[in-house]
């Protein structure tokens, strides 16, 4: 008896830590509330097809006037004047597209322990016109030294 006794608490014990085990690797997430610069399609003037954290003036420098090389897109911006002590930037660039009518979307921005993960969609897909375009969007969040993932 007192051998099924021992075999039962240890039982129990294990069945106990595997449960704490999954309690533990279940993924808690928080939405991260973004807000807007800028959204739309790039035409004249592209960049590469990229997903970017900038965190930096520099950089912020360097990709508005890439952006205003040909045409004036920043003016169109919510916004230009960044304050990266307190937050970053996460644009998406997506490839350059024959036709008008698509759009590249950053639909939710959340944060985990171990990052924050980026949730990008394409929600237009065009042909809509026959002028070539690329869509973009830019988005600002606060500042984080977590590493950002885009899926």
């Amino acid at each position: 008896m007192k051998n099924y006794l021992l075999l039962f608490f240890c039982s129990l014990f294990f069945i106990l830590n595997s449960c704490d085990d999954n309690e533990n690797n279940i993924e808690y997430k928080t939405p991260i509330t973004t807000q807007p610069i800028g959204k739309g399609n790039l035409s004249g003037s592209y960049v590469s097809q990229q997903n970017i954290v900038i965190t930096t003036t520099a950089q912020w420098t360097a990709l508005l006037n890439s952006l205003d090389s040909v045409n004036n897109i920043s003016g169109g911006f919510t916004e230009t004047n960044i304050d990266f002590n307190q937050f970053m930037v996460i644009a998406t660039f997506d490839q350059v597209f024959s036709n008008g009518g698509h759009s590249i979307d950053i639909i939710t921005v959340d944060e985990n322990p171990q990052n924050i993960v980026v949730d990008l969609e394409k929600l237009l897909t065009g042909n809509a016109t026959s002028v070539v375009t690329q869509p973009y969007h830019i988005v600002k969040i606060p500042k984080s030294t977590k590493p950002v993932l885009f899926q």
